[in-house]
């Protein structure tokens, strides 16, 4: 599983307006094996979707074969599970 953190003080969500409606996200960290974790964006439904501060992973419901045989994230549809096991809840705050 790969390990994702949202961090207090960068996890509001965030939003832009796109030709098709509002794209809402919420930057994350990636652990991915460095020194240093990389910054990403979560995409959201919605700012209700957003994730609390806490440690997350990122399953493997998340990825799929894409048209030629490669795997790909589904970056539409990304899900978090807690890494505690723990339910999520909504970002407190949120608008």
């Amino acid at each position: 599983m790969l390990k994702i953190s949202i961090v207090n003080g960068f996890h509001q969500p965030q939003s832009r307006q796109t030709k098709n409606g509002i794209m809402w996200w919420q930057d994350a960290y990636a652990h991915l094996g460095g020194p240093f974790p990389a910054q990403i964006k979560i995409p959201l439904r919605d700012a209700a979707a957003a994730y609390a501060v806490g440690e997350y992973e990122l399953g493997p419901e998340n990825f799929r074969v894409g048209k030629f045989g490669d795997l790909e994230i589904n970056r539409f549809e990304m899900r978090l599970t807690p890494a505690s096991g723990k339910p999520v809840s909504a970002v407190a705050g949120a608008k």
